[in-house]
């Protein structure tokens, strides 16, 4: 059998296990000599400090030490109501209107996605038509499904049109009375 560590022995000894432990250990200390023992030693060594503690020390005022224990009470409610009641800031909940509310709209945008769900997109065979970058008698020339638009250059000063990659065109102009220089890049994929 488990013997009881000296710390149940104390409190078994005082009284103070529950009713389940109380039965337990006093069981075991009935059949064990060493635990009754242990646990009479604790008895004693309570009983005489029990009978110290009721002697009182010799020169105590108790009339001025229960004085001055009323005025230190009394500094610290006084010092309590000075600083103010303790305020406790607690979270707000949200109240049952705003539920409400984001019920409603919740309820609201599901209705709008059951009765508008996603489209699924198609694929779709789409030819885009080329676009076509060139060089005209007028400047650069860009053509896409038959409409064209053309960057043109001042009459009779043709300068040279660059092409740097294929489907880009650069194209220089300078304004011979102002000296602005104009650059025209036409790029297309």
């Amino acid at each position: 059998m488990k013997h009881p560590g000296e710390q149940e022995l104390s409190l078994y000894a005082s009284g103070d296990l529950n009713v389940l432990a109380m039965w337990r250990v006093g069981f075991h200390v009935r059949s064990c000599q060493k635990c009754a023992a242990e646990v009479a030693e604790t008895e004693t060594a309570m009983s005489a400090l029990r009978a110290h503690s009721a002697e009182l020390p010799a020169g105590v005022h108790w009339d001025r030490l229960a004085a001055e224990m009323t005025a230190n009470i009394h500094l610290g409610l006084e010092a309590g109501e000075c600083i103010g009641p303790v305020r406790v800031h607690r979270p707000e909940r949200i109240g049952w209107r705003a539920a409400t509310v984001m019920a409603g709209i919740s309820a609201l945008l599901v209705g709008a996605w059951w009765l508008n769900p996603p489209r699924t997109i198609r694929e779709v065979a789409f030819r885009p038509s080329p676009i076509e970058v060139r060089t005209s008698q007028d400047g650069i020339e860009v053509k896409e499904n038959g409409s064209a638009m053309i960057l043109m250059h001042t009459r009779g000063q043709q300068r040279p049109i660059i092409v740097s990659t294929p489907g880009s065109l650069r194209a220089r102009f300078v304004d011979q009375d102002t000296g602005q220089v104009t650059i025209n890049n036409v790029y297309s994929d």
